[in-house]
This record gives C-alpha cells, structure tokens and sequence, in this order.
C-alpha cells in the first residue's frame, strides 16, 4: 500500500492541486493528512471539501482546532488571526461540522498519526531539533509517528545504533529495527526557505519513504488573499518559503 502523507494545507488550493498532480504521478492508494487544513488561505471551504471526500484518516491542527472551539488563537500572530477570524466567517456550517468531528490523535496500530507531539497531543508544542524527537521516540511505543506542525519537512529515525535525521534525503528505506517520526512537510505554506510545497510518499510494501517538493501558482494565491482582504504578507511569504 502507498500512502500519500501531507500536512498543513491551511486552505492553499492551489498548492494542493499541484501536490495532487505530482502524487499522481507516483501513485498512491489512500492519503493521510496530519492536520491544518484550514488557515491562512482563502480555499478553506474548497480544501476541506476535498479532504472530507479524500482522506483516509486525518486529524486536526491548531487552526483546524479554533474552528472546533479547542484552542484560543489569542496566541497567533496578527495575520494568522486575522486569516483564521475570516475563516470562520466564511466557512460553512456542514465544513465546520466536520472539523469538529476529527480525533486529536488517530491511533493506526503501529502508527500515530497527530498534528504536534503524540506525547502532549493537542499542546501544539513544536517538534523543532533532535533532542525534541529524541523525546518522543524514546517514549514511543510505536514504529511510526506521522505529525506536522512545524512546516518544515524532516525524518528521525531511532534505532539501536542512536538517532539519524533525514533533512532533504528523497528516499529513505525504513528498518525493521527502527521507530520513526515522519514529517511530510506542508503542502500550502513551506517554513524553510524552499518555496515548493511538500508531500511524501510512503511505500509501506517495501519501507521507503519517497519525498517530493512541487511549485505551485503563488501569483494565483497573492492574487486571490488580496482580492479577498487578507493580510498581503500571506501571499509575498510564499515566494520565499518562510
């Protein structure tokens, strides 16, 4: 089975369309979205839309959790509070049902599948350097993590010879004798200086990862969160992947 993985799309349509079309390409079997599917963006409606018809299992984010009434954004910055204040304006009821509707953490058998930490799940603590992954792989009792959160793509792997970390490798074989926390990166807003979005591929037949980077139509996003009266910033901050 391929497992298409994606994180925080945060209602970036067009990043979305792009990952899809190059996923395609590869070929999956079912997708699993680890949260943020709104935010930011003005396709909140059509995004999630999509991920209510074609996810498998997906859990929420902290943006996804406002809509949900779980989190107080008092904490974010001025424009992902002022994108997420128009989110909930403009989302229907049926898209906010569904939000509410996701489990914080999505148990898989030998894999979790959770937005920031499985260890303080819905903290929205970030899993940022290795000691942080260390942590959680130390106390994991699972082979896998999937989570996002942090928008920068990246693979810990915990075996007996110590922790390795993936940063930019496109293929990593997964060993039967190691634990794993697997960040797909985020599809509708990349943090580490590369303005692509980005997914993984999890070939879960023969334990490898395959990880992608695609561009996507920024100008049709700066376009679409002016028209819209979003802060601009959400848009030029895509042409330089922060």
């Amino acid at each position: 089975m391929r497992v298409l993985l994606i994180s925080d799309i945060h209602g970036n349509l067009p990043a979305l369309e792009a990952v899809l079309k190059e996923a395609k390409k590869l070929g999956y079997d079912t997708v699993w979205c680890a949260g943020d599917i709104v935010g930011y963006y003005p396709w909140a409606n059509e995004v999630c839309e999509w991920v209510r018809e074609s996810t498998e299992h997906c859990v929420p984010g902290n943006h996804d959790a406002v809509i949900a009434g779980l989190v107080n954004p008092e904490y974010f910055s001025s424009a992902a509070y002022e994108a997420i204040v128009w989110t909930i304006e403009n989302l229907s009821e049926e898209n906010k049902n569904f939000i509410s509707s996701l489990p914080v953490v999505k148990d898989l058998g030998d894999t979790i599948l959770v937005h920031d930490t499985p260890l303080r799940p819905m903290s929205m603590e970030y899993i940022l350097y290795p000691e942080q992954a260390l942590e959680v792989l130390e106390n994991s009792d699972r082979r896998f993590t999937i989570y996002g959160h942090t928008h920068i793509p990246v693979v810990y792997e915990y075996s007996p010879e110590g922790l390795t970390v993936y940063y930019k490798s496109p293929q990593v074989v997964l060993k039967e004798n190691a634990r794993y926390l697997v960040n797909p990166g985020s599809v509708g807003q990349p943090r580490d200086g590369v303005p692509l979005a980005s997914f993984a591929i999890w070939d879960r037949d023969k334990n490898l990862l395959i990880r992608k980077r695609v561009d996507f139509d920024k100008d049709r996003v700066l376009k679409e969160v002016i028209k819209r009266g979003l802060p601009p910033e959400l848009g030029y901050r895509l042409f330089e992947g922060y």
